[in-house]
């Protein structure tokens, strides 16, 4: 602290002034105290890493630089966690065949390629971040390349080239590079380009303390503007103002950018369009949709702004199902299926989990448990005091991608006659009408309507009897209609295609419960018959595609995720208020402090939004450790002059869909000071 002694000397006036000048910011009506983590800086470390046929781990570095403060990792102690790894993989529906529980067979990785996985470090040391990145790419990879484009890594020298391909060598951040433009304008190097267009579908807040998600369109033709945003506008409604995401919705700022393509349209068969991202797709089948041009997309979305881009997606100007989870979420404008595929792909990301549904290759973060039945992770959500496991078995897991045109398509399975009921699930495409497809189980044809369009859809059946012990076929075949004609190829619509298959069977209602209500344990079978389980039947949209919500797990998983990168407190808002009740209208009397907070709970704007009762905010002030009682619940309050000092506001979010927050991740707090030195005389 600094003291003034007023002496006679013009000089020492002089310096009392200076003090009081550098002690406290300028005289004004009204000030803001920002979060004290919009002080902070994070920094983050993007890579992909392959693992070769040789066992060489080869990774990429994507991006690196400055980001926002990562909340849950300031320390509860001094010898708390500073930074955290996340690893994610591409989540797509595989390719190969599975016939019965005995017919499971691995990957081709020579045929298929090398699995991608991406790798995010995550700190909030600004000092240590060089050893602390230098040790994690050590121990994750045996060779390193950086992409072109990042402006902090500058090429290698030959010096460097000698020490081998495992040495990272950093650079200063911010420096670029003599080869960046490549003869380009400086504005487009920036991923910025003439017929650009931002808009801000979904504005909650400052981008500083939103999670940003940024849509961006491929295959749109500059005469195609207005359908790009209408289409957005449709997915984002769809999410966020339906079931979804309603209930998380101020904790997101959402943007569209559009960029205009010389051709319409995704491509097919590993062939891009001349498009701005490039998407394609791998084949003719509705499944990955992949993007040739990811430089392209990360320099466009970071062009959005500073802390605009948390998580950027890819939209493909394509009428039929498709996408890909990973550094882009992609999915395309299918009015039917481009909101179903967004949002699933959406979640893993958001939530940072891998997958529910059968058959698949990565099951991880807060819906899957791998190790214990007795400590399973979601313990405090279960519907019974013991944990128990629900009783089913996988009869068939089949990703045919089945083109119906070369014949019928068998797959035979055994039962042991144990279980009392049955679910048969497909998805096919190509099938528009009633004629078009049929299904049997040993020989009797199943009820089976079209969903009227070529587009991929699901369809189920079930059986309240198990099946008896022993061989039984399930057969499905093109339709009536195709026995004594050909359809002729069109192709622009999907081929007639028998796409996945699942067929379980479950003990009774005691054993394994369908209530979608219940929380408990349901087994999961990876590819390779490998058992996590699960918390729920069929209710969350990370297992059932056709579901438009997340389970009670995934969604506190959503808000311990997402308030790791955000605060619930905005600012502090203080006004000085002058002659109430005085005189002399131009003496100080109190301040008005306002916390602003994200609208949840009691401040949502659309009360009936609200979680009930329950979602609230509990708010308290303190002045130098003395709690003001009567002020509990307000975020607005009046102190009086006489009461400067060192205040401190503590805020707590409560909501039904958080049950345990282990980090305090969904409380806030600001010490600030009131002085008269802060209002004007």
């Amino acid at each position: 602290m600094r003291v003034c002694l007023f002496l006679s000397s013009a000089i020492a006036i002089a310096s009392c002034s200076l003090s009081l000048a550098q002690a406290y910011p300028p005289a004004a009506n009204s000030y803001v105290e920002p979060n004290d983590e919009y002080f902070h800086t994070g920094s983050l470390l993007l890579l992909e890493r392959t693992v070769k046929s040789s066992g060489v781990r080869y990774c990429k570095v994507l991006n690196q630089g400055e980001s926002q403060p990562f909340r849950n990792l300031f320390p509860l102690s001094p010898s708390g966690d500073r930074y955290q790894v996340l690893y994610r993989q591409s989540h797509e529906e595989h390719a190969h065949h599975h016939h019965g529980a005995s017919g499971w067979s691995h990957l081709d990785e020579e045929q298929n390629g090398p699995n991608a996985e991406l790798l995010e470090l995550n700190a909030n040391l600004a000092a240590g971040w060089k050893d602390i990145s230098n040790a994690f790419l050590a121990k994750e990879c045996d060779q390193v390349e950086y992409d072109q484009d990042l402006d902090d890594e500058e090429p290698r020298t030959a010096e460097e080239n000698e020490q081998g391909s495992n040495q990272v060598v950093f650079r200063t951040p911010g420096r670029h590079r003599n080869h960046q433009n490549h003869g380009r304008p400086k504005q487009e190097a920036l991923g910025l380009q003439v017929d650009d267009e931002v808009r801000k579908l979904v504005d909650s807040g400052p981008d500083k303390n939103r999670v940003d998600i940024v849509f961006m369109g491929d295959g749109y033709t500059l005469e195609e503007r207005d359908k790009f945003f209408k289409d957005m506008k449709r997915l984002v409604n769809d999410m966020f103002v339906g079931d979804t995401f309603q209930s998380f919705l101020p904790l997101y700022n959402v943007h569209a950018l559009f960029r205009p393509s010389k051709e319409s349209g995704i491509g097919t068969n590993g062939k891009w369009k001349d498009t701005s991202f490039r998407l394609y797709r791998d084949g003719t089948e509705l499944r990955g949709i992949y993007v040739a041009n990811p430089r392209a997309a990360r320099q466009a979305c970071q062009a959005v702004g500073r802390y605009s881009c948390d998580f950027p997606s890819l939209i493909g100007n394509d009428p039929y199902y498709g996408g890909l989870g990973g550094e882009f979420v992609i999915s395309t404008s299918s009015n039917k299926s481009g909101t179903v595929v967004l949002r699933h792909e959406l979640g893993h990301s958001l939530i940072n989990v891998g997958e529910e549904y059968d058959g698949g290759q990565v099951y991880s973060g807060v819906n899957a448990e791998r190790w214990s039945i007795q400590n399973v992770k979601w313990k405090h959500w279960l519907t019974d005091k013991v944990p128990r496991e629900e009783k089913n078995v996988l009869r068939v897991q089949d990703y045919a991608w089945y083109d119906l045109k070369q014949g019928p398509y068998k797959i035979p399975f055994k039962s042991d006659g144990q279980f009392k009921r049955w679910s048969l699930k497909i998805s096919h495409s190509g099938v528009d009408t009633d004629d078009s497809f049929e299904a049997y189980i040993d020989g009797k044809r199943l009820d089976w309507t079209s969903p009227g369009d070529y587009d991929r859809d699901f369809f189920e059946w079930t059986g309240d009897k198990g099946f008896t012990k022993g061989d039984h076929v399930l057969e499905f075949r093109q339709g009536a209609k195709y026995d004594h004609k050909d359809d002729p190829e069109d192709p622009a619509r999907p081929i007639r295609q028998l796409c996945s298959v699942t067929l379980h069977e479950f003990m009774g209602e005691d054993q394994y419960r369908f209530d979608n209500n219940v929380i408990s344990l349901y087994p999961t079978f990876d590819l390779h018959m490998r058992k996590t389980w699960r918390s729920n039947h069929e209710y969350c949209l990370m297992r059932n595609m056709a579901s438009t919500q997340l389970c009670s797990v995934c969604k506190e998983g959503l808000w311990l995720r997402m308030l790791s990168k955000i605060s619930l407190l905005d600012e502090l808002q203080i006004e000085c208020h002058r002659g109430e009740g005085k005189k002399d209208k131009h003496e100080l009397t109190s301040y008005g402090v306002e916390a602003k907070l994200i609208p949840l709970g009691q401040y949502r704007e659309d009360q009936s939004k609200r979680l009930g009762k329950e979602e609230r905010y509990e708010i308290q002030w303190f002045k130098s450790g003395e709690h003001f009682s009567e002020w509990d619940g307000q975020n607005k309050v009046s102190i009086p002059v006489s009461e400067e000092g060192l205040w401190q506001v503590k805020i707590e979010y409560k909501t039904p869909e958080v049950r345990q927050d282990m980090r305090g991740l969904l409380k806030a707090s600001k010490i600030f000071a009131l002085n008269k030195y802060y209002c004007p005389n």
